[in-house]
């Protein structure tokens, strides 16, 4: 692992030379935020299998971020490689179009990464290519006071425009406890307090109807305590028109609560959550065309 430092918290990073084990096809390698730590040492992020030490690299930890859309080879037959964005070079195992990494979990070749590191930030480095595609992707990931600052850059460095979609994931414990009438934790007989608060938006985002989640007229969103959360539950929320940058007020049981904040105008936004944890997905899209510098990204106050 990797640090990044403060008198107020510590990030913990997977180092992209040494800790493939964590890693797969699905969440970019290079400035994968694994844990984030307050003075004291409690941890401020969770996951899908929190507190396992090793989850499956499908499901993650902590606050990992995501290229959908691949830089080459998505076109091409099952058995083919397809470049990722900040992955390498994955097999494409399915026939389910489009093309989507984590559908495809075989990484064949990782893409080599450089790694710089500070005290209080690293920066890491890896250049990709695809036929007429080529990029360079530099992940800076920083620790001011209480906050934690993720930023992208991509440079078009080949002969063909390229089309980016990109999410940040991050994953933060459940604001409440999970009892059952008799305080046996059996999942058949768990029931989930009403006080599982994900959180609000500002500006604030709509909510279709839901089985799992509700609105309140304060604009908070909270998981409703009759789903079954074991299995999770993925839901789209609908965004402003035209996109702006969004900010996420998050209730959270250790430090009171956490602020997220994008540079970017949010596209899309969807919410998952289960037993463990929940997140918001926080989408940006861009053409970035060749020559041309793209640079985004997402900041935690914790």
């Amino acid at each position: 692992m990797i640090t990044v430092s403060t008198p107020r918290l510590s990030a913990y990073l997977l180092d992209p030379r040494e800790d493939l084990a964590f890693t797969g096809s699905r969440y970019c390698v290079g400035g994968y935020i694994w844990q984030v730590c307050g003075a004291g040492g409690q941890p401020l992020l969770a996951g899908p299998r929190y507190p396992s030490p090793a989850p499956p690299v499908f499901d993650g930890q902590g606050a990992p971020e995501a290229f959908e859309t691949p830089l080459g080879g998505a076109d091409g037959p099952v058995g083919g490689d397809v470049c990722v964005t900040g992955v390498g070079i994955v097999e494409k195992s399915s026939a389910v179009e489009p093309f989507h990494p984590r559908n495809n979990p075989r990484v064949k070749a990782p893409c080599p990464w450089e790694v710089e590191r500070w005290g209080d930030r690293v920066v890491m480095s890896t250049s990709q290519g695809f036929g007429e595609r080529s990029i360079t992707l530099r992940r800076e990931v920083r620790a001011v006071d209480n906050r934690v600052e993720s930023v992208n850059t991509i440079k078009n460095t080949g002969a063909a425009a390229v089309s980016l979609r990109w999410f940040a994931h991050p994953f933060f414990p459940l604001n409440g406890k999970l009892t059952d009438e008799n305080e046996n934790l059996t999942i058949a007989k768990v029931k989930y307090s009403n006080i599982l608060t994900c959180g609000k938006t500002v500006p604030p985002v709509t909510l279709p109807e839901s089985a799992g989640y509700e609105i309140d007229t304060d604009g908070m969103i909270r998981m409703k305590p009759g789903y079954p959360w074991e299995k999770g539950l993925f839901q789209e929320l609908g965004v402003p028109s035209p996109p702006q940058k969004l900010a996420f007020e998050i209730p959270h049981p250790v430090v009171g609560s956490v602020r997220v904040q994008t540079d970017y105008d949010v596209i899309r936004c969807a919410l998952w959550a289960n037993a463990n944890t929940f997140s918001f997905e926080p989408f940006v899209r861009r053409v970035v065309n060749p020559g041309e510098e793209f640079l985004w990204g997402v900041s935690y106050d914790f």
